[in-house]
């Protein structure tokens, strides 16, 4: 007979094991002669009055495309090909319980970009080197670092 010895875990080897659940964040950087389309959020219960890309979080067996097209439809009232959606930045937020936000671009769309009645007063583009004051903090850092050619950071940012 084999007897196996199990030692006790430790709380640290505890944390590592639990099962961890991250949220899936799906942004959409629409681009136009220099300038990206934000969104004033509104009656979201978080950052309501701040801009931030057009967003929604990614839904059970959605791929990050099929995302970004509803998330266009949804959120802007414009119609993306899925074939033009392409990765732009990573970012893992740290700062709460864990998400990470992947940042799409389009080459072109179908429609006029406008607010459609939901989680956003009003829409603007804005240019990426000029983005407002009044900005959703990680957002804006990971749009800063888009436009500074970076495709991956972390939030907050970590020093070397």
């Amino acid at each position: 007979m084999i007897t196996a010895l199990k030692q006790p875990q430790t709380a640290d080897s505890a944390r590592h094991n639990r099962h961890f659940q991250l949220i899936v964040d799906v942004h959409l950087l629409l681009l136009r002669d220099g300038d990206v389309l934000l969104g004033r959020r509104a009656n979201t219960g978080y950052g309501d009055g701040a801009y931030e890309p057009p967003s929604g979080r990614l839904a059970e067996r959605e791929t990050l495309v099929e995302a970004a097209v509803r998330v266009a439809a949804a959120q802007v009232g414009i119609a993306l090909d899925p074939v033009a959606v392409t990765l732009a930045h990573v970012m893992h937020d740290v700062s709460g319980a864990g998400r990470m936000a992947f940042f799409l671009t389009a080459e072109g769309w179908e429609g006029d970009p406008g607010a459609v009645p939901g989680s956003y007063s009003d829409l603007a583009w804005f240019p990426l080197s000029e983005l407002p004051a009044n900005m959703i903090d990680r957002a804006r850092v990971a749009v800063r670092n888009f436009a500074a050619d970076a495709r991956f950071s972390t939030y907050p940012a970590f020093g070397m």
